[in-house]
């Protein structure tokens, strides 16, 4: 008999009193992400953001005076953007991220057919326009300036490179590399999760829940993930973590190991805190290799698999 709305909610309350009972792991304040030039045209909260193979944070802020006006600030941690450039004309992005000569790539994560990414140069002069698929989930770039989009389960229902779930584009947003869709590979129906650890590729997908790397045109399924439903993992290759989870425990955290084509749980559960103690909300997450970035408004926080490790012994 199935379970009525009721019953769904104190189980759902239950298991949230669970997981507060785990050791906590406290986020490290990383910087704040303000706009370079100090006069009141730009919006006091970025529009999106993005972290680089860099490290380094990217913030758009929408100007108040015109719409299609836009400011990009890198950022690495100190009190003032390392650099700006404005942008008149571009798209309104979900995703911002580098490409090499200090370029600038965004993207819509929606598009029905015609144009969701621009390649921007750092004195404000489009360079190039094109379709990286609808139904972005995420998008990464790698320091060569390979493009990595994965696509929510929307992408499905169309045509194109995101069907395959997880694709890669060259820096000229050409497809130069599709998931494959054969038996011998999980199915990708929802890119969960994508990190990028330098020119390899780690995603956890719906409906499997494998963990599969992709380097150079290679993936490799490592086995299933000790943990079903995360929207991020962090990784150096040998050991990892699953960040988040469904309802409740969207902020678990739950260590792996990889060994040979096996993936298991290693170590405790923990939840992820800001460095007051107090719970996460709406933060966009970046993964690269074994390091977390978290961006909540104009708010940068961080932390590695170091540092969780610390805090659970």
């Amino acid at each position: 008999m199935p379970k009525t709305r009721r019953e769904r909610e104190q189980e759902s309350r239950h298991r949230r009193l669970e997981v507060l009972r785990l050791p906590a792991v406290p986020l490290r304040h990383a910087g704040y992400l303000t706009p370079h030039r100090t006069d009141s045209q730009w919006a006091r909260t970025p529009e999106t953001v993005g972290v680089g193979p860099d490290h380094r944070a990217l913030a758009v802020w929408a100007s108040r005076e015109h719409s299609g006006r836009r400011l990009v600030t890198i950022h690495d941690g100190s009190r003032q953007a390392v650099r700006s450039v404005q942008l008149d004309g571009c798209i309104r992005p979900r995703f911002v991220q580098p490409l090499p000569g200090d370029r600038i790539l965004l993207v819509r994560a929606r598009n029905h057919g015609g144009v969701n990414a621009e390649v921007w140069t750092c004195d404000g002069h489009r360079e190039r326009h094109g379709d990286l698929g609808d139904a972005i989930a995420h998008v990464l770039t790698t320091p060569a300036g390979a493009i990595w989009a994965g696509y929510f389960d929307e992408a499905m229902a169309g045509s194109g490179p995101q069907t395959h779930g997880l694709a890669r584009f060259t820096a000229a947003l050409e497809p130069d590399w599709l998931y494959p869709q054969r038996p011998a590979m999980p199915e990708i129906f929802d890119c969960y999760a994508l990190n990028l650890a330098e020119e390899t590729a780690w995603t956890c997908a719906y409906t499997p829940f494998h963990l599969v790397s992709v380097t150079a045109d290679t993936p490799t399924d490592h086995g299933r993930a000790p943990y079903r439903g995360a929207h991020a993992l962090l990784t150096n290759g040998a050991t990892g973590a699953f960040i988040s989870g469904y309802g409740p425990e969207y902020d678990l955290v739950t260590p792996f190991q990889t060994e040979a084509a096996t993936v298991t749980a290693a170590g405790e559960q923990a939840r992820l805190v800001l460095p007051d103690g107090m719970e996460i909300r709406r933060a966009r997450t970046f993964c690269r290799g074994p390091e977390l970035h978290a961006l909540i408004g104009a708010t940068w926080y961080r932390t590695d698999l170091e540092l969780l490790g610390d805090t659970r012994r």
